[in-house]
């Protein structure tokens, strides 16, 4: 109990002997509390009192280095932001003095041939139906669907026993005609010969017996002249019915396949009625095929007779066909605005069917190629289009320029470019005339 007076009066002295910073009095004030708790749980006998001292310590410590280490963060956090506004600055001010930058193409000459792929619909070079010009019953068929046939091959038989009786007797008019012709001439003959009997005898014949004798000339004459005429007709009807005997066989018109087959023996088959009649065959001829086109006005100008053009199947590019163009309608469509236009395959493997839907590609040769330049060059104004171009010293120079097709990523200049000049890429308003850039090329 007597030490703890001197204990304090010595902390005491040791306080005024000089006057230390606030935080150096709060630090002293709490390790006198430490202190003075310390030697109270020792007094008291507990075991845990150096322990709590130690622990004091460290927390205080802990709270120091925290305390560091936030100031720490926070002006780490804060240097790099400087720098950045800093650097910002610094590039916008150099672009500020810097001329801008724009994106540049170079417009160039199209080549000097074009090709336009427009589509196509193959029919057949020539096609018929074909229809019976006799009536009777067909007797057999010799093709069929897919058929290749050649010019007068037989294709079928048409049983008709009335025409052969009807070309019989036919035949045996006209030999009875020709009978009767002999008779006929017999006739006058004997005729001519009694008139001239009868002259020379004088006046022996009467006069009324010579009238008589020259009307029989005439009228065996005239029977002469009506068994001739009589031959002519029966002439006619013998080769009316051998032509239509003829007919009982149904032969091919020209070189084709049989596309269709619509009767089988037994089958009636009427004469001169197609409209109630189906045809007995088709008949197609695919070699050399016929592809017709349809050439919109803007093309129309560059497709003529003996032009050479190329076929081919949508789904198959590769194999390709050579064709010509043969014939166009010389004149366009009021309703579609296009040109008919006609142009022959030769299709000897029939690798080319007809109604198939075909590509065509034609290629024109053009005197004086247009120059193409990207359609985002172009400036709209009201007086007409206008083109930014970079002159040699990198400035800006608006001209004016009439346009061609539009092929949608490139337009055609036919007038106002040479091919060669720089032009920009999306110039805007921006941009004033003579202005200094500096060009970037487009990516191709």
């Amino acid at each position: 109990m007597t030490q703890q007076p001197s204990v304090e009066k010595s902390a005491s002295e040791e306080s005024g002997a000089a006057t230390p910073s606030p935080a150096t009095q709060a630090r002293s004030a709490s390790e006198g509390r430490l202190a003075t708790q310390a030697r109270s749980a020792s007094e008291g006998g507990s075991a845990e009192g150096p322990f709590r001292g130690r622990s004091g310590h460290w927390v205080l410590g802990g709270g120091a280095l925290v305390a560091v280490a936030l100031a720490g963060s926070l002006v780490a956090a804060a240097l790099p932001r400087l720098r950045h506004e800093q650097e910002l600055d610094t590039t916008a001010a150099r672009s500020a003095a810097d001329p801008p930058t724009v994106a540049v193409a170079t417009a160039r000459r199209a080549p000097a041939t074009s090709e336009q792929n427009l589509p196509g619909n193959a029919l057949a070079f020539r096609e018929a139906a074909l229809y019976a010009r006799t009536t009777g019953y067909l007797k057999r068929w010799t093709v069929d669907i897919g058929d290749g046939v050649q010019e007068g091959q037989l294709l079928a038989e048409i049983s008709a026993p009335d025409v052969d009786d009807q070309l019989a007797q036919a035949r045996a008019n006209l030999a009875l005609a020709k009978a009767n012709l002999q008779v006929s001439e017999a006739n006058l003959e004997l005729a001519k010969v009694t008139l001239e009997r009868d002259l020379k005898s004088g006046v022996a014949t009467a006069p009324e017996a010579i009238d008589q004798d020259r009307a029989q000339v005439k009228t065996t004459a005239a029977q002469v002249v009506s068994a001739k005429a009589s031959i002519e007709v029966n002439q006619a009807t013998v080769q009316q019915y051998v032509d239509l005997q003829s007919f009982q066989k149904i032969v091919a018109p020209f070189p084709g396949v049989i596309t269709a087959r619509n009767v089988d023996p037994g089958a009636l088959v009427t004469a001169d009625n197609p409209s109630e009649t189906r045809a007995l065959f088709h008949l197609m001829q695919t070699d050399p095929l016929r592809v017709f086109v349809n050439v919109p006005q803007v093309y129309a100008t560059t497709v003529a007779p003996g032009q050479e053009a190329v076929v081919y199947r949508q789904h198959d590019p590769l194999r390709q066909f050579s064709g010509k163009v043969t014939r166009t309608a010389n004149a366009l469509d009021p309703n579609t605005r296009t040109l008919l236009t006609e142009v022959d395959v030769p299709n000897p493997e029939g690798a080319l069917r007809p109604g198939m839907y075909l590509r065509v590609k034609f290629v024109a040769v053009r005197a004086t190629p247009p120059v193409l330049i990207p359609s985002a060059a172009l400036l709209t104004r009201n007086d007409g289009p206008e083109v930014g171009v970079l002159d040699e010293n990198k400035a800006v120079r608006y001209r004016k320029v009439q346009l061609g097709r539009d092929y949608g990523a490139e337009v055609e200049v036919v007038a106002g470019l040479e091919g060669g000049e720089t032009v920009i890429v999306r110039p805007g308003d921006a941009l004033a005339e003579g202005q200094q850039v500096e060009p970037t090329p487009t990516a191709k």
